[in-house]
């Protein structure tokens, strides 16, 4: 597979992409919450977040849609108010891992974010799964752990 190409996205046009279905069952696979559900990408909200300058989306492409991440940028109020970006979601398509895609994508967020005046990229993982291997590789530190409790 040739090197992937990492641009911005608008939501509109991840809407528009081959695949899309093939694309978030394979990314449910891996990274789905079992106390959420399966995923189930609600557009609207994507759009209003994109309008308000929160959300932040790249795609890569190989010629195709293989990888996306998005990035929501805010600021703490509990750190005056100081912007940090989290990573909503990255995910690669399998066929498609070695193809820099993820490296891409990664290192473009962080230029997004910056870009954004966060301070800092925070980035979840799945315990065990394919991120979270990566990412103990990675100059990235572990700061925090999540926990889920499904309440409904």
């Amino acid at each position: 597979m040739s090197a992937a190409t990492i641009r911005r996205i608008t939501i509109a046009e991840l809407e528009q992409a081959p695949f899309l279905d093939e694309f978030i069952a394979a990314y449910g696979d891996e990274s789905s919450i079992p106390e959420i559900g399966e995923p189930e990408p609600c557009f609207a909200t994507y759009r209003a977040m994109e309008a308000s300058g929160v959300l932040h989306v790249l795609g890569a492409f190989a010629p195709d849609l293989v990888g996306v991440a998005s990035v929501l940028v805010f600021g703490l109020p509990h750190y005056a108010g100081r912007k940090i970006a989290s990573m909503e979601s990255i995910f690669v398509m399998p066929s498609a891992r070695r193809s820099g895609a993820g490296l891409g994508l990664l290192r473009a967020a962080e230029q997004c974010a910056r870009e954004q005046g966060a301070k800092a990229l925070m980035i979840s993982a799945p315990v065990g799964g394919r991120l979270a291997a990566v990412m103990s590789k990675t100059e990235y530190r572990e700061t925090s752990r999540v926990f889920a409790k499904g309440l409904a």
